[in-house]
């Protein structure tokens, strides 16, 4: 390590280094092909000046990516209407780079598929039944999968959408949109990204937008004019109930001790959510065309 560089750990394999007054961040992979990957990417996406990603500055290892510290910046709050209307206008560009890029092309980019990903999410949680119990009633448990059933079969009964497939950031989780200091939103973390259909990511950006604003479709789709055009099976997507499987699939692959510390904020979120599924499932039927 020289003299002049100093590093402070983020998380397990991420880092921020302190290098000739400036600062970097540095995440390490453990794959070749998942470097290789967000480098080519990142790559593709600056070398068509794409304004919503931060350059990688140094290529000497390939297992490293290091990017400009975002000295100051923010995760966007989905509650806030200003984040939700800039970080979908990002989404929407990052998408349509694909009319300069051809993503396709990419071999690196794995195929994303939705349903059969969901299908195999619902599966694991059924399997996990018995470990939920220590957590979630058993009627809760049965209304989970009973959504999640519905749900995937109402949407592989409609035609997908139409549409050239495109780059995928992959994980619009809010703290992957940065707001920086002089407003501008940023994308991080590639690690997920993959090649599919525009349509698909905005149903991902809906289903953790949606706990922010009371799960009200009409609301949100009255704020983006591109999302009335949602095709029924995306539509029908949104009656799956991801966020809340995915957070507990997420708890009972942890250590005890950080379960039981995760368990009362995510019994509170699945109550919330199930209180709200009625009247989201009575707004995506009236919406279908």
């Amino acid at each position: 390590m020289a003299d002049n560089q100093r590093f402070t750990k983020i998380k397990k394999n991420v880092w921020k280094m302190e290098s000739g007054g400036a600062m970097y961040s540095i995440k390490k992979y453990a794959s070749l092909a998942q470097a290789v990957k967000v480098r080519q990417v990142h790559q593709l996406l600056s070398a068509q000046h794409f304004p919503h990603i931060a350059p990688i500055v140094d290529k000497s290892d390939p297992l490293l990516i290091m990017q400009p510290w975002l000295e100051d910046a923010k995760a966007v709050n989905f509650k806030r209407r200003i984040d939700r209307i800039d970080s979908f206008r990002a989404l929407q560009a990052l998408h349509d780079t694909k009319y300069s890029i051809d993503w396709e092309s990419i071999s690196c980019l794995p195929h994303y598929h939705m349903l059969e990903k969901w299908e195999v999410r619902l599966a694991r949680f059924e399997e996990l039944r018995e470990m939920c119990e220590a957590f979630l009633p058993s009627s809760t448990i049965d209304q989970l999968l009973t959504y999640g059933k519905d749900s995937l079969q109402i949407a592989k009964k409609q035609p997908p959408p139409v549409s050239s497939l495109t780059l995928l950031h992959g994980d619009v989780v809010h703290h992957n949109i940065l707001r920086d200091t002089n407003g501008r939103i940023c994308f991080i973390d590639f690690d997920l990204a993959c090649l599919g259909t525009e349509e698909d990511e905005r149903v991902l950006w809906m289903h953790r937008v949606l706990p922010q604003i009371s799960y009200n479709p009409t609301f949100l789709m009255g704020e983006h004019q591109a999302l009335q055009t949602l095709s029924n099976q995306s539509l029908a997507k949104l009656l799956y109930p991801n966020e809340v499987l995915r957070e507990w699939l997420h708890l009972l692959s942890l250590p005890f001790a950080q379960q039981q510390r995760m368990a009362s904020k995510l019994l509170h979120f699945t109550d919330t959510a199930l209180s709200h599924w009625p009247r989201l499932w009575y707004d995506v039927e009236r919406m279908m065309k």
